[in-house]
């Protein structure tokens, strides 16, 4: 019990010293990530697009000639009906 209490007060004694931002610094920090995490969202969104777009084009100029097709073909299909 003794080690509990000593681990706390050392986290408190060490929450003490932290610098905490001012409003302005900690305004302008989570409108950076904002601004960096709303970039990134739409990157991946697009390159997500531009891929779907690829797969497509593919099974435009490739159609199955049968019926009966792989496990990983399967897969394809349903991914591409998803996006769709």
């Amino acid at each position: 019990m003794k080690k509990i209490t000593k681990y706390f007060k050392g986290v408190a004694q060490e929450a003490r010293r932290v610098r905490w931002p001012h409003k302005k610094e900690l305004l302008a920090s989570v409108v950076t990530v904002c601004a960096v995490s709303i970039v990134a969202a739409l990157i991946i969104y697009f390159e997500d697009w531009i891929t779907i777009q690829i797969l497509r084009g593919f099974e435009d100029a490739f159609p199955q000639a049968s019926s009966s097709s792989s496990s990983s073909e399967e897969v394809a299909q349903a991914l591409l009906k998803l996006f769709r």
